[in-house]
């Protein structure tokens, strides 16, 4: 203990006289507190400027971070309203292509039927095409196409009706009297009539006539709904 308590002579030399320029006494505790402090405020300082330090090299990064993660969702939201015009453009193409499709097939079924009634015409007498019927809240909705076949005599006349048939061998007249109709090539007849019968029809039997009300044709129709 007396080691650190006892008093010891500091000399500090004069570099160009060679001789003794100052001299202090001191103990070792003293110096050795000294010491500590020193160290302990370098340790403090450097505890401190670390942290502060980083921080101050953080900031730049992460404003730097910030715009570029600015930079990127500007640029995701420009590729969204890009990809969106393309949809909406694609979908815009696939409707098109859509109604050109409808459109095809519309004049090829116009083709087709054209080409039937030319077929048709070839022959004789009269004929029928595309013929179709329906059943939907009480009401026959008809439609079929007469075709006259040759070219003499330049109209065929005649009269037609039109009957509904049930399931259990039911049959009931639609048209209550024949009804006239003339050709020259082809004509598309349509009618609906209201349905008041208890049972329901499955079918129609088309009857045609020619101008002297002889039978010269009949055709049965199946009728499609409810």
């Amino acid at each position: 203990m007396s080691f650190w308590l006892k008093p010891r002579q500091i000399v500090i030399m004069d570099a160009q006289s060679s001789g003794p320029a100052r001299n202090f006494s001191a103990r070792y505790l003293t110096l050795f507190l000294i010491s500590l402090l020193v160290i302990i405020g370098v340790f403090l300082f450097g505890a401190w400027y670390a942290p502060f330090h980083n921080f101050q090299k953080i900031i730049p990064e992460n404003i730097k971070l910030k715009r570029q993660t600015l930079e990127i969702q500007r640029e995701l939201a420009d590729m969204k309203t890009v990809n969106d015009l393309k949809d909406e453009q694609l979908n815009s193409l696939k409707e098109q292509i859509g109604l050109q499709e409808t459109e095809i097939v519309n004049v090829n079924k116009q083709l087709h039927m054209y080409k039937s009634i030319l077929d048709e015409r070839k022959g004789t007498g009269i004929h029928i095409l595309e013929s179709n019927a329906a059943f939907s809240d009480n009401k026959i909705a008809w439609a079929s196409l007469f075709v006259k076949g040759g070219s003499y005599p330049r109209y065929l006349k005649g009269k037609y009706e039109l009957f509904a048939l049930g399931n259990q061998g039911n049959r009931v007249s639609l048209t209550k009297e024949k009804l006239r109709y003339k050709i020259e090539s082809h004509i598309f007849l349509r009618r609906t009539f209201d349905w008041q019968q208890a049972w329901q029809p499955t079918k129609l039997e088309l009857v045609i006539y020619n101008s002297r009300l002889k039978e010269v044709l009949r055709k049965i129709i199946l009728i499609e709904g409810k």
